[in-house]
C-alpha cells in the first residue's frame, strides 16, 4: 500500500439522534464524492449491526464496543484508498475519541434536530414511540462540523457542506493512535535498559569509527551511549520529551539530544552524517512518517553513508493481535506498524538507496521471554 493511497483515503463520520436524516445526508455525500472521482463508500450504522448478526446488545457498553468496531472497519477501508462515509449515532465520549485518536483523516460532522423535529420525522422506525435506544448519548461538544439539519438546510445542501469541509482541509490530517501519552509513560514507569541492543552490536562492527552518526528514534538512549563511547559523534532523536529527559540524565559522552518529530527533521537537524541508525522506530511510525524518515535519512547521509534498520517483520506473531487499523497496523498495547521486507527495499531504493546486506528472522532481537520476527537492512546512499 502506498503513501499515496492513504492521503487519499479518509472517513466521514455523520452522528446525530435518530430521525436527523444520516442515512439521507450520507448517501448524498458517497455519491458527490463518486462524482467528484473519488472512491467513495458508504455504510449504515443500522446495516452493519444486522451484517454482524445482531451480535451486540443496546447496553453502552455494547454500544461503544460496537461503534469502535465500525470504526476499525472504516480506518481499514480508509487506509486503503477509500473515503469511508458512515451514518451512526455513537455518540459516546468514549468512541469519539477512539475516532478522533486513531482515524487518518477523519471528519466528525454532527447533524443537529430539534427533538420536536425528529419526532415529526420517526414515521418509519418508531424508535421514538417505542421508548428505546436513544438513552446514554451524549451530544458532541466539539464536532468538526455541526449542520442544523432541518429547517431551511435539505440534505443535499447539507451533504455539500461536508463535502466542501472534508476538501478543504477540515478533516484531520493525521492521528496520534495514543503513542505521545504511551511513550511518556513508558519512559517514565518503566526501569530503563542500558545495555546496547543486539543490533548495535552488530552494526559496529561493519560501521567506521568517528563517524557522525544519526539516530532516529533513540529510546532512552541506550544505543546513542554505546556508539558515542565508541567514537561516534552522536546526534539522538526522539518525539517523546520523556525519552529525550531519559537520554540526558545519563549523558557521558557529549550526545545531542534532540526532542524532535520525524516530520520535523529536516528543519531540526544540520549537517551531513556517515551513518543514520534506526532501531524499533520505522515500525511505531504511519507509513507518511516513514517515507519522511526515508528521504530525510537520504538527504542527511553523506554519499556513500549507511542506513541501517531494525524493525518488526509482518510475520512477527504480534502482526495479528489487538484492534486491527489497516492491513499492517495494529494496536496491541501500543499502535505498531508491521513492515513487508519487499516493500520496504522498494522504498528504499526508489529513494535512492542501494541495498547491502538485508535478513528477516527470529533470534536477531531476543529480549527476556520475546523473540520477535524482525527486518534487518543496511543501505548505502547512492
Amino acid at each position: 500500500m502506498t503513501a499515496q493511497a492513504e492521503r487519499n483515503g479518509g472517513v466521514i463520520w455523520i452522528t446525530g439522534y435518530s430521525a436527523a436524516g444520516k442515512t439521507t445526508v450520507g448517501r448524498s455525500v458517497m455519491r458527490r464524492l463518486l462524482e467528484g472521482g473519488r472512491n467513495a463508500i458508504f455504510l449504515d450504522g443500522d446495516q452493519l449491526r444486522a451484517i454482524f448478526a445482531h451480535k451486540w446488545g443496546y447496553s453502552n457498553e455494547e454500544r461503544i464496543e460496537l461503534a469502535c468496531t465500525y470504526f476499525r472497519l472504516c480506518s481499514h477501508l480508509s487506509k486503503q484508498g477509500a473515503i469511508v462515509v458512515i451514518s451512526a449515532v455513537a455518540m459516546f465520549e468514549e468512541a469519539r475519541r477512539w475516532f478522533h485518536q486513531n482515524i487518518e483523516h477523519g471528519l466528525e460532522v454532527y447533524l443537529r434536530v430539534p427533538l420536536e423535529e425528529r419526532l415529526a420525522r420517526d414515521r418509519t422506525k418508531g424508535v421514538y414511540k417505542k421508548g428505546a435506544g436513544m438513552g446514554g448519548y451524549t451530544e458532541p461538544m466539539d464536532a468538526d462540523l455541526v449542520i442544523d439539519n432541518f429547517g431551511a438546510i435539505d440534505p443535499e445542501a447539507a451533504a455539500a457542506r461536508v463535502v466542501s469541509a472534508f476538501g478543504e482541509g477540515v478533516e484531520r490530517t493525521g492521528a496520534d493512535y495514543g503513542r505521545n501519552s504511551h511513550w511518556a509513560n513508558f519512559y517514565r514507569k518503566h526501569a530503563a535498559v542500558t545495555a546496547p541492543s543486539p543490533f548495535a552490536q552488530d552494526c559496529i562492527r561493519k560501521l567506521k569509527a568517528g563517524q557522525r552518526l544519526l539516530e532516529i528514534g533513540c529510546g532512552n538512549g541506550r544505543d546513542a551511549a554505546f556508539f558515542a563511547a565508541n567514537g561516534f559523534e552522536v546526534t539522538a532523536l526522539d518525539k517523546s520529551q520523556a525519552a529525550i529527559d531519559a537520554g540526558l540524565a545519563s549523558n557521558e559522552h557529549g550526545i545531542e539530544y534532540i526532542c524532535c518529530d520525524v516530520m520535523d527533521v529536516a528543519e531540526r537537524v544540520t549537517g551531513k552524517f556517515g551513518v543514520v541508525y534506526s532501531r524499533f522506530s520505522l515500525h511505531a511510525m504511519t507509513r507518511t512518517e516513514e517515507a519522511r524518515a526515508i528521504a530525510a535519512a537520504h538527504d542527511l547521509l553523506s554519499p556513500g553513508g549507511i542506513f541501517c534498520i531494525e524493525c518488526r517483520s509482518i510475520n512477527d506473531p504480534l502482526a495479528r493481535a489487538g484492534d486491527v487499523l489497516s492491513p499492517d497496523e495494529r494496536i496491541a498495547g501500543h499502535y505498531r506498524r508491521f513492515i513487508v521486507l519487499a516493500e520496504l527495499l522498494d522504498r528504499l531504493k526508489d529513494c535512492g538507496f542501494n541495498i547491502l546486506e538485508q535478513a528477516e528472522s527470529r533470534g536477531l532481537a531476543v529480549f527476556g521471554d520475546e523473540d520477535p520476527v524482525v527486518i534487518r537492512i543496511l543501505a548505502r546512499k547512492g
